[in-house]
């Protein structure tokens, strides 16, 4: 089961759905159902291996229209990423 775009993955079931794939595959695990906001992104990043971030930077596009959309992206790359690295070296699993 997965989400994408207006709704929201809970993190026991994303935690859930990792573990099954973990036992299955050595490979590493990208998460990107549900991210929408930084808090969301930590969330996932203290699970996953990725955390993949789509409908989220559409909507910044689409909310201004093309006037300052790579600015408003940007931000949101910004804001995203310092959390998965806040919340990746709080597990100690920063690079």
């Amino acid at each position: 089961a997965g989400v994408t775009g207006d709704k929201a993955a809970l993190s026991e079931d994303i935690q859930s759905a990792v573990a099954r794939l973990r036992r299955s595959t050595s490979l590493p695990v990208a998460v990107g159902f549900g991210v929408r906001e930084p808090g969301a992104a930590a969330a996932i990043a203290r699970i996953a291996d990725a955390v993949v971030v789509g409908s989220a930077f559409v909507d910044e596009i689409a909310s201004g229209g093309k006037t300052g959309s790579a600015d408003r992206v940007l931000r949101k790359v910004k804001l995203m990423s310092d959390a998965i690295r806040r919340a990746r070296q709080l597990e100690g699993t920063a690079p």
